[in-house]
């Protein structure tokens, strides 16, 4: 299937771009769009740190969850993988500037520190430290957990890590607490397709809480024939 028709006409706000390569076996995590270029004036506000061991808990797919911890079953192995910065000393220098830059702000964000945790996230990913990636990501939902941007980012993390319950979790609740965006959904459904092709039950289920709220789209039907294809 042709992603990048996936990804014409969808306006998502909050996302500055989705890799026009994206493949089925490793997915990109989205930049807000908002730019930080001054300090916030407000109140400080301390680091969440999460913990990022295996638990037994699973992720309750709901509108209000405020908080993730890897699915009942899940393990990862290693934390750390390949980012597109790794092994690069010029470009491992400018995420580390950017983090340093951007966490100076977090110091003072209030309606910003959603984007800011996301931003600081991402350059993590391109650093491939998937513990600190999750930790930010983390702080992102706590400080708005009704937007689909960092549920997003948090399944394309668990699917690298090869957590594929809590991956599935995180791309759900992004379909839950932004139901009217497009991508969330063709993101979700590809994935099970994907990586869990004999959850009828479950795709299905994908299937009718997409068409419910974004309508019967081409793209469904292209997932959908995906789906259905010997």
């Amino acid at each position: 299937m042709n992603k990048k028709q996936i990804l014409l006409g969808t306006v998502i706000v909050l996302v500055l771009a989705v890799s026009a390569a994206w493949q089925l076996s490793q997915r990109t995590a989205v930049a807000p769009t908002e730019t930080i270029s001054e300090p916030f004036a407000a109140e400080i506000n301390e680091p969440v740190s999460l913990d990022v061991k295996a638990v037994s808990v699973t992720p309750t797919s709901r509108v209000t969850q405020t908080s993730f911890a890897l699915a009942e079953g899940d393990t990862i192995a290693s934390w750390d993988f390949k980012g597109a910065y790794t092994d690069n000393p010029e470009l491992t220098a400018k995420a580390q500037n950017e983090i340093a830059r951007l966490s100076e702000l977090l110091v003072t964000a209030t309606s910003s520190e959603m984007i800011l945790s996301v931003g600081v996230a991402n350059q993590y990913e391109l650093l491939g430290d998937g513990t600190k990636q999750y930790e930010y990501l983390g702080r992102a939902i706590q400080a708005n957990p009704e937007n689909g941007l960092p549920w997003h980012n948090l399944g394309v993390l668990m699917e690298r890590l090869g957590a594929l319950q809590s991956a599935r979790a995180a791309y759900e609740q992004s379909t839950l607490v932004q139901p009217e965006f497009k991508f969330y959904h063709y993101v979700y459904i590809e994935f099970l397709i994907t990586r869990m092709r004999d959850d009828a039950r479950g795709i299905e289920k994908a299937f009718a809480a997409a068409e419910k709220n974004i309508d019967q789209t081409s793209q469904l039907l292209e997932l959908r024939a995906q789906w259905q294809a010997p």
